[in-house]
Protein backbone atom coordinates (compact mmCIF):
# COMPACT_ATOMS: atom_id res chain seq x y z
CA UNK A 1 0.00 0.00 0.00
CA UNK A 2 1.43 3.09 -0.71
CA UNK A 3 2.36 5.88 1.78
CA UNK A 4 0.81 9.37 1.20
CA UNK A 5 2.52 12.52 2.93
CA UNK A 6 -0.63 14.42 3.06
CA UNK A 7 -4.53 14.32 2.13
CA UNK A 8 -3.39 16.39 -1.61
CA UNK A 9 -1.41 13.23 -2.15
CA UNK A 10 -4.17 10.73 -1.19
CA UNK A 11 -6.66 12.53 -2.85
CA UNK A 12 -4.40 12.89 -6.27
CA UNK A 13 -3.58 8.74 -5.98
CA UNK A 14 -7.78 8.27 -5.54
CA UNK A 15 -8.91 10.00 -8.33
CA UNK A 16 -5.90 8.21 -10.25
CA UNK A 17 -7.50 5.14 -9.35
CA UNK A 18 -11.00 6.34 -10.31
CA UNK A 19 -10.45 6.82 -13.74
CA UNK A 20 -8.43 3.79 -13.81
CA UNK A 21 -11.43 2.11 -12.85
CA UNK A 22 -14.13 3.64 -15.06
CA UNK A 23 -11.70 2.33 -17.63
CA UNK A 24 -12.28 -0.92 -16.80
CA UNK A 25 -8.70 -2.13 -14.61
CA UNK A 26 -10.37 -4.34 -11.74
CA UNK A 27 -6.53 -4.38 -10.18
CA UNK A 28 -7.22 -0.37 -9.40
CA UNK A 29 -10.63 -0.86 -8.44
CA UNK A 30 -9.24 -2.77 -5.62
CA UNK A 31 -6.18 -0.73 -4.80
CA UNK A 32 -8.75 2.11 -4.57
CA UNK A 33 -10.61 0.03 -2.00
CA UNK A 34 -8.26 -0.99 -0.29
CA UNK A 35 -6.79 2.56 0.39
CA UNK A 36 -9.60 4.26 0.95
CA UNK A 37 -10.78 1.85 3.62
CA UNK A 38 -8.42 2.94 6.54
CA UNK A 39 -8.84 6.34 5.83
CA UNK A 40 -12.84 5.97 6.19
CA UNK A 41 -12.01 3.93 8.80
CA UNK A 42 -10.05 6.29 10.94
CA UNK A 43 -11.94 9.14 9.63
CA UNK A 44 -15.55 7.72 11.02
CA UNK A 45 -13.90 6.67 14.37
CA UNK A 46 -12.34 10.31 14.64
CA UNK A 47 -15.95 11.45 14.48
CA UNK A 48 -17.91 8.77 16.23
CA UNK A 49 -15.42 9.12 18.94
CA UNK A 50 -17.16 12.94 19.67
CA UNK A 51 -19.93 10.60 20.69
CA UNK A 52 -18.17 7.31 22.33
CA UNK A 53 -19.83 5.16 19.46
CA UNK A 54 -16.11 4.32 18.21
CA UNK A 55 -17.38 0.74 18.23
CA UNK A 56 -19.42 1.57 15.07
CA UNK A 57 -16.37 2.58 13.09
CA UNK A 58 -15.86 -0.49 11.45
CA UNK A 59 -20.29 -1.00 10.38
CA UNK A 60 -19.68 2.77 8.54
CA UNK A 61 -16.38 2.03 6.64
CA UNK A 62 -18.18 -1.22 5.06
CA UNK A 63 -21.77 1.18 4.46
CA UNK A 64 -19.30 3.83 2.87
CA UNK A 65 -17.26 1.10 0.74
CA UNK A 66 -20.52 -0.26 -0.42
CA UNK A 67 -21.72 3.43 -0.87
CA UNK A 68 -18.85 4.22 -3.05
CA UNK A 69 -19.34 0.93 -4.93
CA UNK A 70 -23.08 1.78 -5.67
CA UNK A 71 -22.64 5.44 -6.98
CA UNK A 72 -18.77 5.52 -7.77
CA UNK A 73 -20.40 6.82 -11.26
CA UNK A 74 -21.84 10.03 -9.99
CA UNK A 75 -18.37 10.82 -8.81
CA UNK A 76 -17.32 13.83 -10.93
CA UNK A 77 -13.65 13.54 -12.09
CA UNK A 78 -13.12 17.57 -11.73
CA UNK A 79 -13.87 17.91 -7.38
CA UNK A 80 -11.89 16.12 -4.93
CA UNK A 81 -12.42 12.51 -4.07
CA UNK A 82 -12.09 13.09 -0.77
CA UNK A 83 -13.95 15.65 -0.27
CA UNK A 84 -17.08 13.63 -1.74
CA UNK A 85 -16.16 10.75 0.32
CA UNK A 86 -16.31 12.78 3.83
CA UNK A 87 -20.02 13.59 2.28
CA UNK A 88 -20.94 10.03 1.92
CA UNK A 89 -19.32 9.29 5.13
CA UNK A 90 -20.36 11.95 6.90
CA UNK A 91 -24.54 11.08 6.07
CA UNK A 92 -23.83 7.57 7.10
CA UNK A 93 -22.45 8.72 10.26
CA UNK A 94 -25.22 10.48 11.18
CA UNK A 95 -27.63 7.97 10.00
CA UNK A 96 -26.02 5.20 12.24
CA UNK A 97 -26.12 7.34 15.40
CA UNK A 98 -30.02 8.36 14.49
CA UNK A 99 -30.41 4.72 13.99
CA UNK A 100 -29.15 4.06 17.52
CA UNK A 101 -30.77 7.19 18.92
CA UNK A 102 -27.39 9.14 20.22
CA UNK A 103 -28.48 12.52 21.17
CA UNK A 104 -26.42 14.88 18.18
CA UNK A 105 -26.31 18.20 17.88
CA UNK A 106 -25.77 19.06 14.49
CA UNK A 107 -24.05 22.18 13.15
CA UNK A 108 -23.64 21.55 9.31
CA UNK A 109 -23.35 24.99 8.78
CA UNK A 110 -19.76 24.93 10.28
CA UNK A 111 -18.63 21.62 9.03
CA UNK A 112 -18.16 20.43 12.06
CA UNK A 113 -19.98 18.62 14.96
CA UNK A 114 -20.15 19.08 18.54
CA UNK A 115 -20.89 16.60 21.21
CA UNK A 116 -24.19 16.88 22.97
CA UNK A 117 -24.79 16.84 26.88
CA UNK A 118 -24.87 13.56 27.08
CA UNK A 119 -21.70 12.54 24.94
CA UNK A 120 -18.62 10.82 26.77
CA UNK A 121 -17.57 14.01 29.73
CA UNK A 122 -13.94 12.55 29.01
CA UNK A 123 -14.32 13.70 25.05
CA UNK A 124 -15.59 16.52 26.29
CA UNK A 125 -13.50 17.62 28.65
CA UNK A 126 -10.40 16.80 25.94
CA UNK A 127 -12.37 19.10 23.01
CA UNK A 128 -12.74 21.87 25.73
CA UNK A 129 -9.54 21.70 26.45
CA UNK A 130 -8.62 21.26 22.72
CA UNK A 131 -10.43 25.09 21.38
CA UNK A 132 -9.17 26.57 24.50
CA UNK A 133 -5.36 25.66 22.91
CA UNK A 134 -6.58 26.31 19.32
CA UNK A 135 -7.57 29.50 20.97
CA UNK A 136 -4.55 31.33 21.58
CA UNK A 137 -3.55 31.27 17.71
CA UNK A 138 -4.56 34.35 16.02
CA UNK A 139 -7.99 33.88 13.68
CA UNK A 140 -8.71 32.19 11.53
CA UNK A 141 -5.14 29.82 12.60
CA UNK A 142 -6.86 27.61 14.81
CA UNK A 143 -9.71 26.99 12.61
CA UNK A 144 -7.75 26.04 10.06
CA UNK A 145 -5.56 23.28 12.13
CA UNK A 146 -8.83 21.57 13.75
CA UNK A 147 -10.11 21.19 10.09
CA UNK A 148 -6.46 20.26 8.97
CA UNK A 149 -5.69 17.75 11.94
CA UNK A 150 -8.75 16.64 13.32
CA UNK A 151 -11.46 16.81 10.41
CA UNK A 152 -8.90 15.82 7.88
CA UNK A 153 -9.38 18.81 5.82
CA UNK A 154 -7.05 18.86 2.37
CA UNK A 155 -4.67 21.97 2.10
CA UNK A 156 -6.73 21.92 -0.94
CA UNK A 157 -10.12 22.44 0.44
CA UNK A 158 -8.78 24.68 3.04
CA UNK A 159 -7.31 27.36 0.53
CA UNK A 160 -10.84 27.32 -1.22
CA UNK A 161 -12.36 27.76 2.32
CA UNK A 162 -10.45 30.41 2.91
CA UNK A 163 -9.64 32.06 -0.32
CA UNK A 164 -5.91 31.61 0.01
CA UNK A 165 -3.34 29.76 -1.12
CA UNK A 166 -2.34 26.25 -0.33
CA UNK A 167 1.36 27.19 0.05
CA UNK A 168 -0.40 29.83 2.69
CA UNK A 169 -2.32 27.48 4.51
CA UNK A 170 0.82 24.95 5.12
CA UNK A 171 2.84 28.19 6.28
CA UNK A 172 -0.48 28.50 9.03
CA UNK A 173 -0.54 24.90 10.14
CA UNK A 174 3.06 25.01 9.89
CA UNK A 175 3.43 28.01 12.40
CA UNK A 176 0.35 27.56 14.44
CA UNK A 177 1.55 23.93 15.53
CA UNK A 178 5.05 25.86 16.63
CA UNK A 179 2.95 28.14 18.45
CA UNK A 180 0.62 25.70 19.98
CA UNK A 181 4.01 23.89 20.86
CA UNK A 182 5.69 26.72 22.35
CA UNK A 183 2.55 26.86 24.65
CA UNK A 184 2.76 23.51 26.01
CA UNK A 185 6.38 23.21 26.78
CA UNK A 186 6.06 26.69 29.29
CA UNK A 187 3.13 25.26 30.56
CA UNK A 188 4.82 22.51 30.98
CA UNK A 189 8.00 24.28 32.84
CA UNK A 190 6.03 26.30 34.77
Amino acid sequence: MTVHKDTDDLDTSLRQLVMETRQGQKASYRILLETLAPFVRRNSATFLARYGQVSMAEDITQEVLLAVHLKLHTYDENLSFIAWVRAVMKHKVIDALRRNKVKTVSTDSLEFWEPADTANPEIQAIHHDLQKLLGYLKPPAGDIIYAFKVEGASVQELAAQHQTSESNIKVIVHRGLQKLSDIIAKDKAA
